[in-house]
């Protein structure tokens, strides 16, 4: 396939194979699986391998990228060779992914939470991986500790002064991000629901401190307080694992009290927040919308149009329907019928609601 166009929709039954492309490209993008838990879990049934490939063109520079996959064992390459390094692979691909699940960032757990906005300030600077892996070292080698019942003050003394580190850091990016995302969301959820009220992100840690060194002494704090029970049930009891992401419309929590509308037109805004706020730091994501029909209304597909086509970003869609899309720019947009697996190029379906949607 060469789909060159800004918009590029797979439309098809269901079964047939639409959200394996965009699980595809996401894989490519990310290196994280999009639906399923493991990596493993994305090779075909009865097969022992996979293969990706895509070849991308980023600020006039042409890279190809594939990912091999095999039970426990993932390859990558760019250009036929092993990158030195994150920040080199995802130099010329990142993506945004829209999921019907997606509705579980907003209603779900608070590690729904916590990994959207990690994802988000991965996708806005690829190096905040390595802080949050550096963190759960950290904090795995403490559990670790902690289960065996293992009280060598010498040892806990270092991993909390570790972990008082890594926390502060994680903590504090995770607040320059949603700093960063708060304008946008709260603009975009006023232009997408013009009369849902006025929607607020903020951060919950028992982390305080308005720089990195008061953080740090913070969390120092806060881990000398918890060691007794800590010693005593033998697990964590303090860290960025326990924060949480609110979200409220006019000072009322949106997964306690938001309507099933509501909570869409939230995570609308997160989403698309995070591609303005990835543009800020000079890069525009792919973006992966799956099922479009089952989750936007007009209004919002309307909204999501006008930001994407002005951000000038390539956009991969499935839909049972190719009609639910019917508003995209007639001049810039690709069809592709999906059966049985086979994916073919087909004719535009019909005219678009006017030429531009802003």
């Amino acid at each position: 396939m060469e789909p060159s166009a800004s918009f590029v929709v797979f439309h098809g039954q269901n079964a047939q194979g639409k959200t394996n492309l965009i699980e595809a490209i996401y894989l490519l993008a990310t290196l994280k699986v999009l639906r399923q838990r493991r990596t493993r879990e994305v090779i075909r049934w009865g097969g022992e391998r996979a293969v990706l490939a895509a070849s991308t063109e980023h600020d006039g520079l042409n890279r190809r990228y594939q990912v091999e996959l095999e039970e426990g064992k993932r390859k990558i390459e760019v250009d036929g060779k092993v990158p030195t390094s994150a920040a080199t692979y995802f130099d010329g691909i990142r993506a945004i992914a829209f999921t019907p699940s997606d509705t579980g960032i907003v209603s779900g757990e608070p590690a729904r939470r916590r990994s959207w906005v990690d994802r988000a300030a991965f996708t806005a600077a690829p190096a905040h991986l390595e802080v949050v892996r550096n963190w759960k070292r950290v904090v795995d080698q403490k559990a670790s500790v902690l289960r065996q019942g293992f009280a060598d003050p010498a040892l806990t003394d270092a991993l909390d002064d570790q972990l008082a580190t890594e926390s502060a850091r994680l903590v504090g990016r995770r607040l320059e991000l949603l700093a960063a995302l708060s304008p946008h969301v709260e603009a975009l959820h006023a232009s997408i629901a013009p009369d849902g009220g006025r929607l607020t992100l903020h951060y919950r840690t028992e982390v305080r401190g308005t720089d990195f060194e008061s953080r740090v002494k913070s969390a120092r704090a806060l881990l000398a307080e918890r060691r007794p029970k800590e010693l005593e049930r033998r697990m964590c009891l303090f860290g960025p694992q326990f924060d949480d992401i609110e979200l409220k419309i006019n000072d009322k929590s949106v997964r306690l009290y938001g309507s099933q509308g509501q909570i869409r037109s939230v995570v609308l805004s997160l989403k698309l927040a995070e591609l303005l706020a990835a543009r800020d730091r000079g890069v525009v994501p792919l973006f992966l919308i799956d099922d479009v029909g089952s989750e936007l209304d007009r209004q919002r597909k309307q909204k999501l149009v006008g930001v994407l086509h002005d951000l000038r970003a390539q956009v991969f869609a499935t839909t049972t329907d190719p009609e639910h899309l019917a508003e995209l720019p007639r001049d810039d947009r690709a069809f592709y019928r999906v059966h049985a697996g086979q994916v073919t190029a087909v004719a535009d379906p019909g005219p678009a609601v006017g030429n531009r949607i802003r």
